[in-house]
């Protein structure tokens, strides 16, 4: 088998894994509450990352002391603290909002609702300096109007809370990503996840034992989902990630991962008995296109 095929095989895995994530977070919350359950679901995640994110310090020696002055290794403690502190705050602040729009929205809907986050990415990036060109801004209208065709019920007083919450949450993701783009290097990648899966582990905790009725007895019935959670969509999905871009082009990477809303929208009526309406279908297309548009662009404009 050609090494492009499996970055291709790895990269669709990543995205139905990632698609069987909002299906977890649907069903964690018949024995958790919203935000009990992502703390807790972050929280494990952090351990099953941390050996790995060990293993890959010590491989690269990127902290080790023999090889590296006071200064530099002053600078990447800051930085890679710093990095984790920010994206963490960025990723419970996304996680959380998204957490709690699942109460009243379908997985599915969720999925492509936090896709937005792919055309809010460019559109944000204007505030770093890098100009906001056309293209831009007509796949964040295309998207936009592909949020009102699945959120609108009879005018704007039609989307619901949930709604807005995902899409805030969609927001907060195109910011922790460009956080990532900004304090992330090959070496410190895994390390910054781990501290960003620690922030929003322990912040999401909090709120929940002191505004929630987080249990005992919740988190030990949901500990199946968690666990899927915590291994299959975060450590193997991350993992396949990172192994699938190894070798598969940048513009088949972004169209196989942009499948993940796909793959929500599809296991929500295999196991959830989700139905979208065609209207809502339309707003999906449309989403999807948008993303496919403004990645594309990207992956070409690296390639040339």
């Amino acid at each position: 088998m050609r090494d492009k095929t499996k970055g291709n095989i790895a990269l669709l895995t990543t995205a139905i894994v990632w698609g069987t994530g909002f299906i977890g977070q649907k069903l964690g919350m018949a024995t958790l509450p919203a935000i009990g359950f992502n703390g807790s679901r972050q929280f494990l995640a952090m351990f099953v990352l941390l050996p790995i994110a060990l293993a890959g310090l010590k491989k690269s020696g990127y902290f080790d002391k023999t090889a590296n002055s006071i200064a530099v290794l002053d600078e990447r403690y800051r930085r890679t603290l710093k990095g984790g502190l920010v994206c963490g705050i960025f990723m419970s602040l996304g996680t959380n909002l998204q957490q709690i729009g699942l109460v009243t929205v379908s997985a599915g809907k969720s999925g492509f609702i936090t896709a937005i986050y792919i055309v809010l990415v460019p559109l944000f990036s204007i505030f770093l300096g890098v100009k906001l060109t056309k293209k831009v801004v007509l796949c964040c209208t295309i998207a936009m109007v592909g949020f009102a065709f699945l959120s609108l019920r009879g005018g704007l007083g039609g989307i619901t809370a949930g709604d807005w919450l995902t899409l805030a949450s969609a927001a907060c993701f195109a910011l922790q990503i460009i956080a990532v783009n900004y304090f992330v290097d090959k070496d410190n990648d895994l390390t910054i996840s781990v501290i960003q899966m620690f922030v929003t582990g322990v912040s999401s905790l909090l709120i929940s034992f002191i505004f929630e009725n987080y249990t005992w007895g919740g988190f030990v019935a949901c500990l199946p989902v968690l666990i899927y959670m915590a291994c299959v969509p975060t450590a193997i999905g991350f993992t396949l990630q990172i192994v699938g871009q190894k070798y598969t082009d940048s513009t088949t990477a972004s169209f196989l991962m942009s499948l993940e809303s796909v793959f929500a929208v599809i296991f929500g009526a295999l196991i959830l008995g989700e139905h979208m309406s065609g209207k809502e279908l339309i707003g999906c297309v449309l989403i999807f296109v948008a993303n496919l548009l403004i990645q594309m662009g990207d992956a070409e404009k690296k390639e040339a």
